[in-house]
Parts: structure tokens; C-alpha cells; sequence
């Protein structure tokens, strides 16, 4: 490995474990709920509760990343702090509306075919969901700020001490028998209030700003134009579930023993989803590479991300083709009978995932450095509508199950990828710059 690569590494590796520890935690919220009574129904409720709210707070997923790319100096910062908090602000509305008004109970119904009952509590999430937004941008911001000050370590161990305290409202709340709904949302608010301290404190004492000659105001126009496009995309993807889920819940929309148990085949998707994610927290973590070190080493970066990329697809097959699987499942997840053996058949198509999202973030990079964050856009809704035509394709011959209904993610995130790579190279060329995408790669920095 040369020296460019040992850079990477050494910036890459705590991003990656970030991603992991991040994912322990829906690991453990999972484990928790299985053990409830009911606790299939308990999962598939958490499940549709975080897929309506989902959308709102996805919009902030890459506000780290545009907090790298746009802070230069003293007034950027201020401009982009405003524009977080009141974007978090406005994304909070829809949330509360849903949440604390008649809103959510006639709209709810809308999009899943399910009881009265699991609306009622899919409200209540809402309710306890609403101060999440907030606290999701600001976060985001101060953790952009010392991912810019190369102090991905520190990002990594602060993650570490909100999964700890997670750990510990879970464990409470099983302890003394509080409500599920209870147990999981205190699981997210405290956790997320503690790292949102964190950041703010660590980024006031590590950060200090790497190119103040680059400094200007940033518009409000500048600034939407920016975020606007990674926001949709966000929210696109963040309405992939809902659709999957969708055409689940229409499998048996009056829970007719005879038919297909949709409980079951929604724990099964967010099970299988889950176990994926854990792998493809590291893969995401590609952006955070792309935007710091993309501009002209695209070559270098290009060698990392698919080895990379390799060894994360291997350690997948090796959890998924060996008795690790119901270790996994089982112990850890705490899936049991009908759900573990739908589960163990269903999360062998996730294994193309990661190359999947490795493609598509070499292109997500490319954009948010230069700034035609557009192009994202335009693949997320071709993400969405591969999903919805491929469910209602597949749910119209009677071919939709768990494990079709688990591979709308791969076929999502293939399409957008492929979609987001055209428009990448079109732009280039009509930048006069055809190629560029695939530079060859310069002879390694000798050691």
C-alpha cells in the first residue's frame, strides 16, 4: 500500500467504524423490540413509524457534507449555521403536524393498509419523533466541521458514547417494563442530545478554518441550490421503504390467515435491511472521502473505494453463507421460527448492495465538489421509480415476497447509480472535460 493510500486509510477507517457503531444501535432497538410481547408487530410498527418519518429526516443527511464543502471561513460559517437550523426548523412542521393534529390519523391510512390501532401508535412515535429534527441538523453541522478538521476519529468515538447511553435507555426501559414506543424514542432523543453537545464543544475546540481566503456570504439562493437537490435526494431514498412496505401491507390488507402474514415479511425486510446497512454505513462513508480528497485524485480514490469495497462484499458472504447468519439473526437480532428462516433466504440478494452504493457515491462525490449537486436528484427519482415499477411488476404476477421485496433495494440503488453516472459524464463532457471520471491513475507518491 503506498503512501496515498495509507492517507485514505488512516482518514477512511474511523468514518467506517462510525458507520458500524451507528447501525449497532438500530441492531439493538431491533433485539429490544423482538423481546416485547408481540414483538414482530412491535418491529413492523417501528419500522412503517420510521419510514413515515423517514423523509424529513433524510433531508439532512448530507448537511455534514455541505457543511465540508461550503464553511471557509468566519462568515460562511455563520450563513450556514442560520440556514441549518432554520431548514431543521421548517423540516420540523410536516413532523409536528402529523404528529399533534387529526392530520396524521386521516392521512396515515393513506399510505398503509393497517389497523386503526397500529396508526394510533405509529402517531405516537410521530409525537416523540418531533424534536429529532432539530437535533439531527445541528449535529450534522458539527460534525462536518471536524470532519473538515480531519478529526474523524473524534466523530467516531462521540458516536461510540451515544450508542453506550442508547445501550442504556434500552436496557432500562426493558428493565422496568416501560412501553416499547417509549423505550425506542428516549433510545434516539437522549443519545442524539448528548452528540449534539459533543459536537458543538469539539468543533469549538478543533476547528479552525483550512481556506479563509475562499471565505465570502453565502446567499440563501446559493445555499438552497446546494442543499435542495441532496435533500430530494435524500428524501427520495428515504421513500423507497414506504413503497416497499406499501406493497407489502396490499399483500393481505384484512390479515387473512390464508394469505401472506405481512407482519412478518415487513420484520424481514427491516431485518435483512438492517444487516445491509451495517455494511453500507461503511461504504457511505465514501462521500466524506470524495468531497475531502476528490477534486484531483480521483484515480487514487477510485483504487481505495473498490478494494475497499471488495473486502466489505467478502466479510457480507462470509456472515451470510456460514452459521454466522443465525448467530446474527437470531442472537443478535433475536429473529425466531417463520421470521429467521424468511430472513436467512431473503438477505442473500443484498450482497450486490455494496457495489451498488460504491459506484453511486463515486458519482455523489464528483458532483458535491463541483457542485452540480442536481444530477442527484435525477437519480434518486429514477431509484424510486425502478422500486415502484418493479414492486407493482412483481406484486401484479403474484412474484412479490420477502425476498423480492428485500432485492428493491439493490435494483434501487443500481439505477440510481447508473443514472447519476451518465449525467456526471454528460456534464463533463459539455465541460470539455470527457473522461475525467475515469483518469488514468498517476504512478503512487514513492513512501
Amino acid at each position: 500500500m503506498d503512501s496515498i493510500q495509507r492517507r485514505y486509510l488512516r482518514f477512511y477507517w474511523p468514518l467506517a467504524l462510525m458507520g458500524v457503531v451507528l447501525l449497532t444501535g438500530r441492531l439493538a432497538q431491533n433485539f429490544v423490540l423482538l423481546h416485547y410481547e408481540a414483538g414482530v408487530e412491535e418491529l413492523a410498527v417501528y419500522a412503517l413509524a420510521l419510514a413515515v418519518f423517514g423523509p424529513f429526516r433524510a433531508a439532512l443527511i448530507f448537511v455534514s457534507q455541505m457543511t465540508n464543502v461550503l464553511v471557509r471561513g468566519p462568515k460562511s460559517f455563520r450563513h450556514s449555521l442560520r440556514f441549518v437550523t432554520g431548514i431543521s426548523l421548517v423540516l420540523t412542521l410536516p413532523i409536528a403536524l402529523l404528529a399533534w393534529t387529526p392530520l396524521g390519523p386521516m392521512l396515515l391510512p393513506f399510505i398503509y393498509d393497517v389497523p386503526p390501532a397500529r396508526i394510533a401508535r405509529i402517531v405516537l412515535y410521530m409525537r416523540f419523533f418531533t424534536p429529532l429534527i432539530l437535533l439531527e441538523g445541528l449535529s450534522r453541522f458539527g460534525e462536518g466541521l471536524l470532519v473538515q478538521a480531519h478529526r474523524t476519529a473524534t466523530v467516531t468515538v462521540m458516536h461510540a458514547l451515544e450508542l453506550a447511553l442508547l445501550a442504556g435507555v434500552l436496557a432500562t426501559g426493558m428493565w422496568h417494563g416501560w412501553d416499547p414506543v417509549l423505550t425506542i424514542s428516549l433510545s434516539l432523543i437522549l443519545p442524539r442530545v448528548l452528540y449534539l453537545v459533543l459536537a458543538a464543544g469539539l468543533a469549538a475546540l478543533f476547528h479552525h478554518h483550512r481556506h479563509p481566503e475562499e471565505d465570502s456570504a453565502l446567499s440563501l439562493r446559493e445555499m438552497l441550490a446546494f442543499f435542495l437537490p441532496m435533500a430530494g435526494t435524500s428524501i427520495l431514498f428515504s421513500l423507497t421503504r414506504p413503497i416497499i412496505y406499501g406493497f407489502v401491507t396490499a399483500l393481505n390488507p384484512t390479515g387473512d390467515p390464508a394469505l401472506p402474514n405481512v407482519d412478518v415479511i415487513v420484520a424481514v425486510v427491516s431485518l435483512a435491511s438492517t444487516f445491509e446497512a451495517i455494511f453500507l454505513g461503511a461504504v457511505n462513508q465514501f462521500r466524506h472521502l470524495m468531497v475531502t480528497f476528490g477534486r484531483d485524485e480521483l484515480a487514487q480514490l477510485r483504487r481505495f473505494m473498490v478494494r475497499t469495497t471488495a473486502v466489505i462484499t467478502g466479510l457480507m458472504l462470509v456472515v451470510v453463507a456460514t452459521p454466522l447468519a443465525e448467530l446474527f439473526f437470531r442472537y443478535l437480532q433475536g429473529a425466531t421460527g417463520e421470521t429467521l428462516r424468511m430472513v436467512r433466504q431473503a438477505v442473500w440478494v443484498t450482497l450486490v448492495v455494496p457495489g451498488a452504493i460504491c459506484w453511486r457515491n463515486y458519482y455523489h462525490g464528483q458532483v458535491m465538489v463541483h457542485r452540480r449537486t442536481g444530477g442527484m436528484l435525477v437519480g434518486a427519482l429514477m431509484r424510486d421509480l425502478s422500486v415502484l415499477v418493479g414492486a407493482a411488476a412483481l406484486s401484479a404476477v403474484g412474484l412479490y415476497n420477502h425476498v423480492t421485496a428485500t432485492a428493491m433495494l439493490p435494483l434501487a440503488f443500481s439505477s440510481e447509480a447508473a443514472t447519476v453516472m451518465l449525467l456526471t459524464r454528460s456534464w463533463l463532457r459539455a465541460a470539455g472535460q470527457p473522461g475525467r471520471d475515469r483518469q488514468p491513475e498517476a504512478e503512487p507518491a514513492p513512501d
